[in-house]
């Protein structure tokens, strides 16, 4: 028995022997409006001293991978990153400016990155890391619209002259406050599903999509831990809704067509894998799971086909 404790504790040791913590400082600026709440303000704030830190992170994450010789795209280098990096000390000062109504809020944080976490990403298949990568960007597309909106909404701020329109203004500031902490909410469910800690992403993208109810990543994201947790039909009602609202989400179709196959739904889960191969025509595991639908179905020349052409991409 203390044999095998000692084995064990050999494994932990030797897998942490290697592993390095480095630390990044991010600084980030947001001016608050007279409309806008504190609390959102700050969390502006921070996100924008989180990228900094992450542009900072980024160019070792990139060497790191390079030093390993894996072969990772700048859109997975910007995903892991984000995923990675964990926040541990944030710090915030408020500056009243002159025109007695606005507030210079200035976050500065201290954020870590493990090369254990790194390892552990680079060990993802290259069907899971594009998604992810994909995923990611549809979420900075949507922060990239959301912080132009503001800034239109400060625009029209400046020349704001009746009660009406400070009134539409202060509803519309509201909404995006909403859009934004939904997003946020999202980007910490992102941080979970690197921990495998599936309760959380179901946790936080709920929350998500309680502040913003079209949300389509977070739909996406709750249906990805409702297959982990073999809750099938929720992850499909989730990748549907995602689709739905999103037609451009376009990992939630491989997502649903692995929820179909686990349900043995083999047509409607062909239907979602045909759709994902055109998307990601160099994914081995895609033709293999097709393959496999296909036999299922009795249709054994398709699936040795499918089979065949998984085998060429590298599927062992």
């Amino acid at each position: 028995m203390f044999a095998r404790w000692i084995f064990i504790l050999i494994l932990i040791f030797s897998s942490n022997a290697n592993a390095e913590i480095k630390t990044y400082s991010g600084i980030g600026e947001y001016i608050m409006s007279e409309f806008e709440t504190l609390d959102v303000a700050k969390q502006r704030a921070k996100q924008k001293a989180e990228r900094d830190a992450q542009e900072q992170a980024g160019v070792y994450v990139n060497s790191y991978t390079k030093v390993k010789n894996s072969q990772v795209t700048e859109d997975e280098i910007i995903t892991m990153t984000n995923g990675i990096l964990s926040v541990t000390d944030c710090q915030f000062n408020l500056i009243p400016l002159s025109d007695g109504k606005s507030i210079n809020i200035r976050a500065a944080i201290k954020a870590n990155i493990d090369t254990e976490d790194i390892n552990k990403w680079l060990e993802k298949g290259v069907q899971e890391r594009s998604e992810l990568a994909n995923q990611n960007k549809e979420l900075q597309n949507e922060n990239i619209k959301q912080e132009k909106m503001i800034d239109d909404l400060k625009k029209e701020l400046a020349n704001v002259k009746t009660q009406r329109d400070r009134e539409r203004i202060t509803r519309e500031f509201a909404a995006a406050d909403k859009i934004f902490l939904s997003n946020r909410k999202f980007e910490e469910a992102g941080k979970f599903y690197e921990k495998d800690d599936f309760e959380n992403v179901i946790k936080f993208c709920t929350q998500a999509i309680e502040l913003n109810p079209n949300n389509a990543n977070a739909y996406g994201g709750r249906g990805i831990a409702n297959t982990h947790f073999k809750n099938f039909r929720n992850a499909i009602v989730d990748f549907s809704r995602a689709l739905q609202i999103d037609p451009n989400i376009t990992w939630a179709y491989s997502g649903r067509a692995m929820a179909y196959y686990f349900l043995h739904d083999y047509v409607n889960a062909i239907e979602d894998f045909n759709l994902s191969i055109k998307l990601f025509p160099r994914a081995a595991i895609l033709y293999r799971l097709r393959g496999m639908c296909h036999q299922r179905l009795g249709n054994h020349s398709q699936a040795e086909i499918d089979f065949e052409i998984a085998k060429k991409l590298g599927y062992v």
